[in-house]
């Protein structure tokens, strides 16, 4: 390996370290209690290299919530086919959403501080926008053939998946045990929710 491909190796480790700490940090702490002291110390790094990549505490926040973000919905729409009907569709992003919530409790509870936050800042960018189009079309489908209700595709989404987030929030907290039965359950009363 080349100096310059090691030290590039080195960047995006270092970047991925602090990245990795704020989460960990936020989730035990919450956003005002996790200066970036600590997030350097927890990386690993000075404060200067913290500085170095992100302006100040709420760039580096954005940019953790716009990772964390793009993952979750790459990981709903996995093995994601427009061959399948729409309810087999609709079944498959709500279990993937489930088991990857399950598998990344600390990305589940960072997307909820973060969405009830004063953090919250909604300019994703091209790369967002082209994430999440599966999703308008998919709910724009149901529209238009009538199986889903008339609304639009958000609250469509939030109807259909803002349960699972609950549910997943539930397990976490050990108040209900998301086993395979209620999860199938569940992920069928959300179809039904999104039925006209």
């Amino acid at each position: 390996m080349s100096n310059k491909t090691l030290a590039e190796k080195d960047l995006r480790d270092k970047r991925t370290a602090i990245l990795g700490a704020t989460l960990d940090l936020i989730s035990e702490r919450g956003f005002h209690n996790t200066p970036m002291s600590l997030i350097a110390k927890t990386a690993g790094v000075s404060t200067g290299i913290v500085y170095h990549y992100f302006s100040g505490k709420e760039e580096l926040i954005n940019e953790l919530y716009k990772k964390i973000k793009l993952e979750t919905i790459r990981a709903m729409l996995a093995d994601y086919s427009e061959d399948l009907s729409l309810k087999e569709r609709f079944v498959s992003i709500w279990h993937n959403f489930v088991r990857y919530s399950l598998n990344h409790p600390t990305h589940c509870l960072f997307l909820e501080q973060f969405e009830n936050s004063p953090y919250i800042k909604h300019v994703m960018g091209e790369e967002f926008a082209q994430a999440i189009a599966p999703f308008f079309s998919f709910f724009q489908q149901g529209v238009a053939e009538g199986t889903f209700k008339p609304l639009p595709p958000l609250v469509l989404f939030d109807l259909g998946f803002g349960a699972a987030e609950s549910l997943v929030k539930r397990h976490i907290a050990s108040a209900v045990v998301l086993d395979d039965e209620l999860m199938q359950a569940a992920a069928n009363a959300c179809w039904d929710a999104v039925q006209s």
